[in-house]
């Protein structure tokens, strides 16, 4: 593991300590102040805004509402190849490399829509179960210039959580995350070309423990926190290989722009292991995208996003974020990362 997710733990657990020395600050007996409370009109007006969408199971059930369904739309594409951070055409690839790959990937479209379930037995217990319907679309390029296309469809891989307050003084809170991903996506979709590469089956095929630590601020109209993610595949998947572990932190602010509406801008760092093992149906040689040990790599992105919660429908909320990558280093050649979008929708009752 490299330093960047350590520092961004120990970054996060002295905004902790700093939260909770203000926390008790604030406790501390002060004459009255007419607009400085959480029950003057302004705060009223403009509460403190929601975490950004990207932030994963970042609010649990802590108050009267006991359910909270979901359902969220994302879109990624991927475009281009990248080794290292420099980018590289299709026919140096095949040309200058060392490996006579036959054909390189092109262009990689994946979109998702997640329904989520989460119920809180108890107000410091929320358990969450999710269902992911994964479309993906592959276009290659080969030595002749022809452009095979194949898509991939299916239900991916059911998870589970359970989210458990840890610490909550004065606007400061933080929780964490424990789950699993059980392995119902499929790891044997076949295409034009034989066997799907990696990125385009709808699995990973193995038992995944995922683990997961949330800071979270507000004051009045202001928000921000922090976050810290892992995913780790236990043991080996039907054909041999397991999907590297992931990690992921973020940073985030957001603003109230007015009673219903707020603003939020999160900056993301993510690592991607390689994959251990192969799938012995797929010619390392042959595609990069087939070569288990070109998925790796490190990204930044810069994610703006916008919520809005629907008084008229108690309990509901619309949320938006664009993500853009504003740095990219990959084990290639690889594809490199465009955009993403995610939309979703939420109700607590």
């Amino acid at each position: 593991m490299s330093f960047v997710p350590t520092f961004v733990v120990a970054l996060a657990m002295v905004l902790t300590l700093i939260g909770s020395v203000s926390a008790r600050s604030e406790s501390e007996p002060s004459p009255p102040q007419p607009n400085a409370s959480d029950g003057s009109e302004g705060s009223r007006t403009r509460p403190a805004p929601p975490p950004p969408l990207g932030a994963r199971f970042s609010e649990p059930l802590e108050g009267e509402e006991r359910f909270r369904l979901s359902y969220r739309f994302a879109r990624v594409k991927s475009q281009g190849l990248l080794v290292s951070d420099r980018d590289i055409r299709p026919g140096q690839v095949r040309n200058d490399s060392f490996i006579p790959y036959v054909q390189t990937p092109r262009s990689l479209n994946v979109t998702s829509h997640t329904f989520r379930f989460a119920y809180a037995p108890h107000p410091r217990i929320t358990l969450v179960a999710e269902v992911p319907f994964l479309e993906k679309e592959l276009e290659r390029l080969d030595a002749s210039g022809s452009r095979p296309q194949d898509q991939s469809e299916g239900v991916g891989d059911l998870g589970f959580a359970i989210i458990v307050p840890f610490i909550r003084k004065g606007g400061e809170s933080s929780h964490i995350h424990l789950g699993f991903d059980a392995p119902t996506g499929s790891i044997r979709r076949g295409g034009s070309g034989g066997r799907l590469p990696y990125d385009s089956q709808i699995g990973n095929g193995t038992w995944d423990f995922e683990w997961g630590w949330t800071y979270r601020g507000r004051f009045q109209w202001l928000s921000w926190g922090a976050q810290t993610v892992g995913r780790h595949p236990i043991g080996r998947n039907g054909r041999r290989y397991r999907e590297g572990s992931r990690f992921e932190s973020s940073v985030w602010g957001a603003t109230r722009i007015f009673a219903g509406l707020s603003g939020s801008l999160r900056l993301e760092w993510e690592k991607q292991n390689n994959i251990q093992g192969r799938d012995r149906a797929l010619d390392p040689i042959d595609d990069p995208s087939a070569n288990s040990k070109t998925r790796g790599g490190t990204r930044f992105t810069l994610a703006p996003g916008l919520a809005l919660d629907l008084p008229q429908l108690e309990g509901q909320r619309l949320s938006v974020e664009f993500g853009v990558p504003v740095h990219q280093d990959l084990d290639g050649p690889q594809l490199e990362r465009d955009w993403t979008l995610e939309a979703g929708w939420q109700w607590e009752f």
